[in-house]
């Protein structure tokens, strides 16, 4: 039996009241309690589940083949991880995975590094792992046949201070829960289309009355690459199975009223007075909210460039003040850009880095945020490419507005963009963690590489220094 440790930041119990009002909590696929003498487990007793098809990424290779159909049970409404919340629990648990009923085998997976899949364990080979106390672990359960199933989770105590208290610290107390998932038959096919559904079409089709492609909602990047030799600033689309480099200027970023999170109290000056509210794309993911992030990890920037990669915030052109700042796990402040203070402004950024930071607008309205990607080539060549960020913020803005291309130049597709790609996975529905105040930790897999930044800050009236804040 395999004993692994889900590598997930503990959480405070409570969140201040500064956190969003509208925030709303991960579907549960199981709940634990060991306070007293034994384990109590409540949760669902049967889940839907939805056809999909295995991706063509070496981590998912233990549900099949590329193509393959499985079907994924415990996703919410919103599209939501469901979660194994541990967080009443007293002592860390070991948990299995039986099947007692149906054909074919279940597995239980969470993710690590950038959405990168990892077994927990399976029906198949008995394995089990560790969820410790006070964690709240995103997982996936899917089985690889149609039919009736019957999969039942098991819990066992480690042992700690309430079995100690109750003079029974050699034995260990174990509960089960037992899940019936109805896996309809479907074809390859018919996962495509509800794929194609679930993603609102994304395939190119987002955009209803307007020449740039729409983006108001999951994964994207920005970050330079190579295309055809030449060092160009795109957007990579995440949001369908295959991802699509984008050029910046056939690419509207729409940010809804449903963005819009009140300032809390404390390190949050640079925003704005506590309280008010402010359009923000948050550091963590929340379905219904597009994700954006910054990555220097396309193949041709490993290859190609043997240092870092400098990310220049040159101009901001909007009604208001634009921002991106990181959480830190103790709820912290660290502002990379502010587009109130003296531009350029840089952050330097290693090379095979994906991560996100929270991008803020003070105003609704248009804004073109222009960026400057610049690195140095293995031949000693300094390369820089400069693009505007096109966004829409507000529900009463019109993306055409923001739009300054034509549609004609989406950059070139292919999935080969490493480890990150797929629009398989579920979304994480945690907006409820954006601020990650007093003692709440952001819940993050551990091996998220998270990028060690250096700011630095050149006035534009000494543009020959650069000084690290």
């Amino acid at each position: 039996m395999r004993e692994q440790l889900i590598p997930i930041v503990a959480m405070a119990a409570a969140l201040l009241a500064a956190a969003p009002a509208n925030a709303q909590e991960p579907e549960g696929i199981a709940e634990f309690d060991t306070d007293g003498a034994g384990v109590a487990i409540e949760g669902p007793a049967s889940l839907a589940t939805v056809p999909s098809l295995v991706p063509e990424r070496e981590d998912f290779a233990f549900l099949g083949g590329a193509g393959d159909l499985v079907w994924i049970a415990g996703a919410g409404a919103d599209g939501a991880f469901p979660t194994l919340d541990a967080s009443a629990a007293d002592t860390d648990l070991t948990l299995t995975l039986d099947k007692t009923e149906g054909p074919g085998n279940a597995w239980l997976y969470t993710f690590t590094g950038p959405g990168l899949a990892e077994p927990l364990a399976s029906t198949a080979d008995g394995g089990s792992f560790t969820l410790p106390a006070g964690t709240t672990a995103p997982v996936v359960l899917a089985v690889d046949e149609p039919g009736e199933h019957v999969v039942e989770l098991g819990a066992r105590e480690h042992g700690g201070r309430a079995a100690v208290a109750a003079g029974h610290a050699q034995t260990a107390a174990s509960a089960t829960a037992a899940y019936t998932l109805t896996a309809e038959p479907a074809t390859a096919d018919e996962a495509e289309v509800i794929a194609a559904a679930d993603s609102g079409g994304r395939e190119g089709g987002a955009q209803a009355d307007t020449a740039c492609e729409v983006v108001d909602d999951g994964h994207i990047d920005i970050g330079p690459r190579f295309v055809d030799g030449a060092w160009t600033a795109q957007l990579r689309d995440d949001r369908a199975s295959e991802s699509v480099w984008r050029d910046l200027e056939d690419v509207v970023l729409r940010v809804p009223d449903a963005a819009l999170f009140p300032i809390p109290e404390g390190d949050y000056g640079f925003l704005g007075a506590a309280g008010e509210e402010i359009h923000m794309l948050p550091q963590v993911q929340t379905s219904g909210i597009v994700w954006p992030g910054w990555n220097t990890q396309d193949p041709s920037v490993i290859d190609g460039v043997p240092g870092t990669v400098d990310w220049n915030l040159t101009a901001v052109e909007g009604p208001g003040e634009f921002t991106i700042f990181l959480t830190g796990s103790f709820g912290g402040a660290e502002v990379l850009f502010d587009s109130s203070e003296a531009l350029p402004q840089t952050v330097t950024v290693p090379r095979n880095t994906h991560a996100h930071g929270n991008w803020t607008f003070s105003e609704p309205g248009v804004y073109v945020i222009t960026v400057e990607f610049t690195a140095t080539t293995g031949d000693g060549e300094t390369v820089t490419d400069t693009k505007g960020i096109q966004v829409a913020v507000g529900d009463a803005t019109d993306p055409n507005e923001a739009c300054s291309g034509d549609g004609s130049g989406e950059g070139d597709g292919g999935g080969d963009g490493g480890d990150d790609d797929g629009g398989f996975l579920p979304t994480t529905g945690t907006g409820w963690l954006l601020w990650g105040l007093g003692a709440a930790a952001i819940a993050v897999v551990v091996g998220t590489v998270i990028m060690v930044a250096t700011r630095k800050r050149r006035n534009a009236a000494d543009t020959g220094d650069a000084d690290a804040s």
